[in-house]
């Protein structure tokens, strides 16, 4: 399965419209609010995300309310729910919510892995771990009477109202703060709880985040990858994506720290060719019912220069 990257034009359409979600307003107290801030039931669907009253938040002490984060996907491979959702709750990168979750699942001793290991479903507990990684804690509250997302969202009071929240569905969690939301369905980007998808599934339980601490150190590959851009690794690096070129015979390839996309000949888009640490092993190590031959003589000039 090909998991392309988003498009140029797509990134230069959601940053045109990035800056203007989520501003604080203020206004006179509505029907229903408190001083200075109008009741959520007086504004219309759209409005809402563009009035929420936000508070400061430092890095431990207060948790910034009714506020959420685009989702900076700078793994450009596809989103699944555990991560989104830690990401738009803290403002961390993607890349770097994966990485709080490998420390959770693994702690640091994931780095010593051949490869990356790959971050796609995640449970409760990892969710919470990484969020308290990244400096986010709070507490846990079962709904046994499991209303639709709808009718939770409309009945929550108090602090659960205003701050983040982990809500838990049947098969996946989204992010709820104040009166925006965001998930996989969204892609990433903030919305209006009104404008979510999925309002008739039920929610299991919630993790409400009331507080931040100092964040963790976490492990990361990320230093020792921006490490190979210098010396004999820029070599090898090249002779990397000549070994790729030739084995696939793309016409154009792009290389993450983690991931490697490539351009077919029958293709316009990207495709995610796979985990640049698996690839990498493919072409040192050419097995007889394996992806690549390695066969070429670019591979084994790459072989060559790894000592293979």
């Amino acid at each position: 399965m090909s998991h392309p990257p988003f498009s140029q034009e797509e990134n230069c359409e959601f940053a045109r419209f990035k800056d203007d979600r989520q501003k604080s307003l203020a206004f006179a107290p509505g029907k229903s609010g408190t001083a200075g801030i109008p009741s959520e039931s007086a504004l219309g669907p759209k409005d809402r995300a563009k009035h929420q009253v936000t508070k400061p938040a430092s890095d431990t002490g207060a948790v910034k309310t009714r506020y959420l984060h685009d989702v900076d996907n700078d793994t450009k491979s596809r989103l699944y729910p555990g991560p989104g959702v830690i990401a738009s709750i803290t403002g961390a990168s993607l890349s770097k919510a994966k990485d709080a979750i490998r420390q959770v699942r693994y702690g640091s001793r994931w780095l010593d892995f051949p490869r990356t290991p790959p971050i796609k479903r995640t449970y409760d507990g990892e969710v919470e771990g990484a969020l308290r990684l990244l400096g986010y804690v709070g507490y846990w509250r079962r709904l046994p009477d499991r209303p639709t997302l709808a009718a939770y969202l409309n009945a929550r009071t108090g602090v659960e109202r205003d701050h983040p929240c982990v809500v838990f569905l049947r098969a996946y969690c989204v992010a709820v703060s104040g009166g925006v939301f965001c998930d996989i369905f969204s892609r990433g980007i903030v919305i209006d709880i009104d404008e979510a998808e999925g309002r008739r599934k039920k929610v299991s339980h919630v993790l409400v985040l009331t507080k931040r601490i100092a964040p963790s150190t976490i492990a990361s590959r990320e230093p020792a990858s921006k490490a190979k851009k210098t010396g004999a690794n820029s070599k090898r690096d090249q002779l990397f994506r000549e070994a790729i070129k030739a084995e696939t015979g793309a016409t154009r390839i792009r290389i993450t720290p983690n991931e490697v996309f490539v351009i077919l000949p029958d293709q316009s888009g990207w495709y995610w060719l796979g985990a640049r640490d698996s690839i990498q092993q493919q072409i040192l190590e050419p097995q007889r019912d394996g992806r690549f031959r390695g066969n070429t003589n670019e591979a084994a000039a790459y072989r060559a220069a790894m000592d293979y």
